[in-house]
């Protein structure tokens, strides 16, 4: 051990720049493998998922022709490799430094309430501090340094990249950009178009600012949902537009193990939520637009308001998913959080804040074709929506601790609770709430989640980019 510390002292302040090492890799080629150069001169080979680092190296080239691995010290063959561990391999008096680890973890970034160009009230993000953040979100970890440091075991030397970005709604103003054309132009410059850039898949769901509660404001006559091209309908369809172009450019880039595909009614009305599901990485993500009881409505006409139709076709597809699914290591998403804020379940039970929601037209076994609910009730909102959700969202893989594990926006604020249903304790779901951007009081406006293959969220870490 000595004699190999005295050899990395020695030799890490002149790992080669000029020259390159390379290797024949066991059933490999570098086009099975990512590899990255940092800053010490030193190469990070990231291998499949799986791969065993024992006898990985067969062979060794410098400037692509192949030298005797035995004049190299250690011999790159026969080293006993660790992985994330440095090695450091000195041939004709020059040091060539190598990591190398198995592919079995991977970074999220989640941000939300991004509320583009509409101001502090809103705490909002300007559109050129929005692109400077998606652009520092996506080069994390490139220098090589770590932004956050994890404590999950096997992962404390990993320096981490982002494999991927959600946005959790309330992208920008009410209604769109500007209050009117509704095309999310200044949010989707600002972050989609940046991630295609970078090849960094990224994902974004409507809030309630997106995609129309049963009201706007806190009166009886000011509905979401009205006609004409500042309407809010207007906005439903620029909304899921954006959200499902956006999802069908990274399904058409290749990158999931299971293409996104969508929860809907079945049945023909003029505006679906889209809720979604993929696969990534061996990990399944399950994403609501604004909450998975977030009603389908027909189009409001000139004189008539919109028709609103009961979830439960939508509930009842995704618990017949799930159940065909329940192997999946899980991670669930919606914009509405479970606990954080005061009037939390007001927004569960698609109420304004003035108490007045818009019931369905059909029956409903989760409340809403149901009169007279209290404002703000929380027994309401656990029995009618969050219990059933949580027995549903417990039937899949990928607990930690026991605990499914979600992730809200909407509170501006972070908060990390714990939702026990009321009918069953041991159904039990880990929100976290990530604040808004835009949010001065907070100095860490997103999270860092850490994901293993397979297995789901192991480490989530507050961070400010």
């Amino acid at each position: 051990m000595k004699k190999r510390l005295l050899l990395f002292i020695t030799c890490i302040t002149a790992l080669a720049v000029n020259a390159q090492m390379t290797f024949t890799l066991n059933g490999l080629t570098y086009a099975n493998c990512a590899e990255s150069n940092h800053l010490d001169g030193s190469t990070t080979i990231t291998v499949p998922a799986g791969t065993s680092l024992n006898g990985l190296i067969t062979a060794v080239q410098i400037d692509g022709q192949t030298v005797n691995a035995s004049q190299i010290k250690p011999n790159p063959i026969t080293t006993n490799i660790t992985p994330g561990e440095l090695e450091v391999f000195v041939y004709n008096n020059k040091a060539y430094g190598f990591r190398f680890e198995e592919d079995i973890w991977f970074c999220a970034v989640i941000i939300s309430d991004c509320h583009t160009n509409q101001g502090n009230d809103h705490d909002g993000t300007s559109a050129s501090d929005l692109t400077t953040i998606m652009n520092n979100i996506c080069n994390m970890g490139k220098d090589g340094k770590k932004k956050v440091s994890f404590t999950t075991e096997g992962a404390t030397s990993l320096v981490p990249k982002t494999s991927i970005v959600f946005c959790l709604g309330d992208i920008d103003q009410d209604k769109g950009d500007d209050g009117s054309t509704g095309t999310h132009s200044n949010f989707l410059n600002a972050t989609a178009e940046v991630c295609k850039m970078a090849g960094v898949p990224f994902i974004f769901i409507a809030g309630n600012h997106d995609f129309s509660p049963d009201y706007w404001g806190s009166s009886n006559s000011d509905r979401g949902v009205t006609s004409g091209n500042s309407g809010g309908a207007n906005a439903d369809k620029q909304t899921i537009s954006a959200i499902t172009t956006n999802n069908t450019y990274w399904n058409n880039e290749g990158i999931f193990d299971e293409n996104i595909s969508y929860f809907t009614s079945g049945s023909s009305y003029s505006f679906e939520p889209n809720h979604f599901t993929f696969k990534f990485k061996d990990v399944r993500f399950y994403c609501a637009n604004n909450y998975w009881f977030q009603k389908p409505h027909g189009a409001p006409g000139l004189l008539s308001a919109a028709t609103y139709y009961a979830p439960d076709p939508i509930i009842s597809k995704l618990n017949t998913f799930v159940e065909s699914h329940t192997d999946d290591a899980s991670v669930w998403m919606q914009h509405y959080p479970w606990l954080a804020g005061s009037d939390c379940n007001r927004w569960w039970l698609d109420q304004n804040s003035g108490g007045y929601y818009i019931p369905a037209s059909n029956s409903s076994s989760y409340g809403s074709s149901t009169s007279g609910i209290a404002y703000n009730d929380a027994t309401s909102a656990n029995t009618l929506k969050k219990d059933p959700l949580s027995a549903i969202m417990m039937k899949a893989a990928g607990r930690t601790g026991g605990k499914v594990q979600h992730f809200s926006g909407h509170y501006h604020r972070f908060y990390d609770a714990t939702y026990t249903s009321t009918v069953n304790s041991t159904n039990q779901v880990h929100d976290y709430t990530v604040a808004a951007n835009g949010n001065t009081d907070q100095s860490n406006n997103a999270y860092v989640v850490l994901f293993k293959r397979g297995e789901g969220v192991k480490e989530v870490i507050q961070t400010k980019f």
